[in-house]
C-alpha cells in the first residue's frame, strides 16, 4: 500500500494502477484498494470506467470524491459530445445524453444546478448552447455574475453566441469583447464581435473592424526562417466575412467583387460557393444563386448554408416542389439552427395566406368643369387575399375594391368584387379573375355595371428580364370620368421589366384602351430607376420616365388628348431610420420634375413630391403610408393635387 501511494504521489499513474490491480487480485474485498483503483482510473482519463465502478459501491467514497468523479465523467461526456458525426440525424445525440446524465446526477445528489462545481457549470453553458437552449445559458451566466464567479474568456464566447441567438447583439458584443481580450489572437472571436456590432446596426464600427482584420492578415505570410510562405486561413476568414458584412450593408457589388476571385482560386470550397450564391440571390440572380448553392452541397452534402440557400432560391424560382424535401430534411435534422429557423419562417410565409388591405384619397383644386380625370375628389379602398399554396402551384384569390371620383358635384363609383385562380410554376405564372361591379353612387355610370374578366400572364425569360401580358374586360382602372358618362373600357397591356441587378431597373409598357364609344387610346411608357448612392442605412436612386399616348376620338366626354407626351426626372432618398432584425422603420422622399405636352395646349412643367413611411412589424407584416403633392396640367389648366394612401401587407 505504501508503494502504491508513493507511485501516486509521483504521478506515475500507470505503474500505480498495475500494482493496484495485482494487489486487488490478491485481496478482492479490500475497500481501500477499490477506492484507489477508482481514483487512479479517473486520473488517467478512464473516467467513465471510474464512474461505473464508483456507482457500484458509492458508500466507499467521500462526498468530495463522489463529486469529483461525477464531474470528471460529465466533463468527459461534454468533450466527446462535440465530436463530428457522419450521420447528421445523430448530431446532438451525445449532447442530449450528457444533458440527461447531468440531470440524473443532480436528481441523485439532490443538487440545484447553481450549486454545481464551477467547472461543471461552465461546461454546462457550452452544452446548453449547442442544444439551442440559449435562454438557459444567459440565465446561468447572470447567476454566475451575481455570485461573483469569474467567467473565463472561452465561456464568454459561448455566452455571446447565445445572446446573438436571442437577438441581444449589444450584450453579445460586450461578451465577445471580453472573450477577445482573453484570447486576442483568436480571429473567430474577432469576427463574431464584428458581427455583433453589425447586428446592433453599428455598421460604422463593424465594417472598419472587418477591414482591419483583412489588413492585419496577409494572405501568404512567412514563418521565421522559412523560404516559402504558407496559406493564411485567418485571412480567408477575415476576407469572406468582410465580404458578407458588406453585402448586409447593401454593398452587394463590392461583396461580389471580393468573393468571385476567391471562388476562382478555391472552387472546391463549399463555404465560398454558398456565400457567393447568397450574394447572387440578394442581387436578384436566383438561377445563378441556385447553381452556387448546389455546388456547395455537392462539395459538402451536410452544408446547412448551401441547403438553406437552395430552399430560398427555389421558392423564388417557383419550384417549391424541389425545395420541399430539402426544407423538410433541414427542419428534421437542424431545426434549432438560426438559419434553418429563419428559412422555416420564410417557407411558411410562402406557403400560407397572402393579404393586402389598401386605401387612398386625393383632392384637387379644380372646379366642376375641370378636365382632370381624377375629379375634385378621388378615393379608393379595398382588399386582396390569396389562399395557401396548393400542390406547390395553385392559389385561390378574392378581392374587392371601391374606386370613386367626384365630377360636377356628383360621385361616380366603381365597386367590384372578384374571385380567381392563380398559377405559378417555374418560368410561367398566370392569374385569371372574374369580377362584378356593384355601384351605389349616383350618376349615369350605373349603365355600365356588369361582369368583367381579368387575365395576367407572366414569363421569366432570365434572372434579369420578365415579361407580362394583361388583358381586361371592363377594366376597373379605366377612366372614372368616362364611367360617369356610361362608358366602360377594355384594355390590353404588354410590359417588359429589365433588372440586371438591384442597382438598375428599366420597365417598358405598351397599353391600349378600347372604350365603348369607339375611342382607342394607345400609350407607351418607359421608366428607369438607377442607384446613385449606397450606404448601409441610406439609398439614393435616380428616377426617369418618358411616355407618349394618343386617342382616336376628339370629342370624348372625358380627358382624352389626341396626342400628348411627357418626360420626368427625379431623385428618391430612402433612409433606414431603425431596424431590429425582422422589424424596421424607413422613410422615403421622392421629388421629380418634367415637362408635359398636349396637342393644342402646348407644354408645361409638372413637379411632384412624395413622402412615405414603411413599418415592418415582422416577416410578412408591412405597413406603408404616404402623402403626395403634384401640379398636373389638363387641357392647359394647371391644378394642384394632394393625396394620401396606405396599405398593409400580410404574407410573402
Amino acid at each position: 500500500m505504501a508503494e502504491i501511494r508513493a507511485l501516486r504521489d509521483q504521478r506515475q499513474w500507470l505503474s500505480a494502477l498495475a500494482l493496484i490491480e495485482r494487489s486487488a487480485a490478491a485481496y478482492p474485498n479490500d475497500d481501500t484498494l477499490y477506492v484507489l483503483r477508482v481514483n487512479t482510473l479517473s486520473e488517467i482519463g478512464a473516467r467513465h470506467r471510474a464512474w461505473t465502478l464508483y456507482r457500484a459501491r458509492p458508500a466507499l467514497f467521500s462526498a468530495e470524491e463522489a463529486q469529483r468523479i461525477e464531474a470528471d465523467r460529465l466533463a468527459r461526456m461534454t468533450s466527446w459530445s462535440r465530436i463530428y458525426v457522419a450521420d447528421e440525424k445523430h448530431l446532438l445525440d451525445e449532447a442530449h445524453a450528457t444533458d440527461r446524465a447531468t440531470s440524473d446526477y443532480l436528481g441523485r445528489a439532490g443538487l440545484d444546478p447553481a450549486t454545481l462545481p464551477l467547472r461543471l457549470r461552465l461546461d454546462r453553458l457550452d452544452l446548453l448552447n449547442r442544444l439551442a437552449r440559449h435562454q438557459e445559458v444567459v440565465d446561468e451566466y447572470a447567476r454566475l455574475e451575481q455570485q461573483g464567479q469569474a467567467v473565463p474568456g472561452y465561456t464568454m464566447a459561448v455566452v455571446g453566441d447565445s445572446m446573438m441567438a436571442l437577438q441581444r447583439p449589444e450584450e453579445a458584443a460586450a461578451a465577445f469583447e471580453a472573450a477577445t481580450a482573453a484570447d486576442p489572437g483568436n480571429i473567430d472571436l474577432q469576427v463574431q464581435h464584428a458581427y455583433a456590432l453589425m447586428e446592433s446596426e453599428r455598421f460604422d464600427l463593424a465594417l472598419p473592424a472587418f477591414e482591419s482584420l483583412v489588413d492585419a492578415n496577409p494572405p501568404w505570410p512567412y514563418a521565421d526562417g522559412s523560404p516559402r510562405p504558407y496559406a493564411n486561413w485567418k485571412r480567408y476568414e477575415a476576407e469572406t466575412n468582410y465580404a458578407m458584412a458588406r453585402s448586409y450593408g447593401e454593398d452587394l457589388a463590392g461583396a461580389q467583387a471580393m468573393l468571385e476571385p476567391l471562388a476562382a482560386i478555391a472552387p472546391n470550397n463549399d463555404g465560398l460557393q454558398s456565400s457567393l450564391g447568397t450574394v447572387y440571390e440578394r442581387r436578384g440572380w436566383n438561377t445563378r444563386a441556385l447553381e452556387r448553392h448546389r455546388m456547395a452541397t455537392t462539395l459538402d452534402p451536410l452544408s446547412i448554408q448551401g441547403r438553406v440557400g437552395q430552399v430560398e432560391t427555389l421558392m423564388a424560382l417557383q419550384r417549391s416542389d424541389l425545395a420541399r424535401p430539402i426544407h423538410r430534411d433541414l427542419v428534421a435534422t437542424h431545426g434549432d439552427a438560426l438559419s434553418v429557423k429563419q428559412a422555416d419562417k420564410l417557407w411558411n410565409l410562402h406557403q400560407g395566406w397572402q393579404w393586402r388591405v389598401f386605401a387612398g384619397a386625393g383632392r384637387g383644386d379644380g372646379d366642376g368643369s375641370s378636365a382632370s380625370p381624377l375629379g375634385s375628389r378621388d378615393a379608393i379602398y379595398g382588399f386582396e387575399v390569396a389562399s395557401p399554396l396548393h400542390d406547390d402551384r395553385w392559389r385561390l384569390t378574392a378581392s374587392s375594391a371601391d374606386r370613386s371620383a367626384e365630377f360636377d358635384g356628383a360621385t361616380v363609383h366603381d365597386r367590384r368584387a372578384a374571385v380567381g385562380l392563380r398559377y405559378g410554376f417555374d418560368r410561367l405564372s398566370w392569374h385569371l379573375q372574374a369580377n362584378h361591379a356593384f355601384d351605389t353612387g349616383s350618376g349615369p355610370g350605373q349603365a355600365v355595371d356588369g361582369t368583367g374578366i381579368a387575365f395576367d400572364l407572366g414569363w421569366r425569360f432570365s434572372d434579369a428580364l420578365d415579361g407580362v401580358l394583361a388583358l381586361r374586360e371592363s377594366d376597373p382602372e379605366a377612366s372614372l370620368q368616362a364611367r360617369a358618362s356610361g362608358i366602360a373600357a377594355d384594355s390590353a397591356t404588354l410590359g417588359l421589366d429589365y433588372h440586371p441587378s438591384e442597382l438598375t431597373r428599366l420597365t417598358g409598357t405598351a397599353q391600349r384602351f378600347r372604350f365603348d364609344d369607339g375611342n382607342r387610346r394607345d400609350a407607351l411608357s418607359l421608366d428607369l430607376e438607377q442607384r446613385l448612392l449606397t450606404r448601409p442605412h441610406f439609398l439614393l436612386d435616380g428616377l426617369a420616365s418618358a411616355g407618349v399616348s394618343r386617342g382616336t376620338l376628339d370629342d370624348a366626354p372625358y380627358f382624352n388628348p389626341s396626342r400628348d407626351r411627357s418626360w420626368e426626372i427625379g431623385l428618391r432618398a430612402d433612409r433606414l431610420a431603425w431596424r431590429r432584425y425582422d422589424r424596421h422603420f424607413r422613410h422615403r422622399l421622392a421629388a421629380s420634375a418634367g415637362q408635359y405636352w398636349q396637342e393644342g395646349f402646348g407644354s408645361a412643367w409638372v413637379p411632384s413630391l412624395r413622402y412615405e413611411h414603411e413599418w415592418r412589424f415582422g416577416l410578412g407584416k408591412t405597413l406603408v403610408y404616404g402623402v403626395s403633392w403634384s401640379r398636373p396640367v389638363y387641357d392647359g389648366q394647371r391644378e394642384r393635387h394632394l393625396g394620401f394612401d396606405a396599405e398593409f401587407r400580410w404574407g410573402e
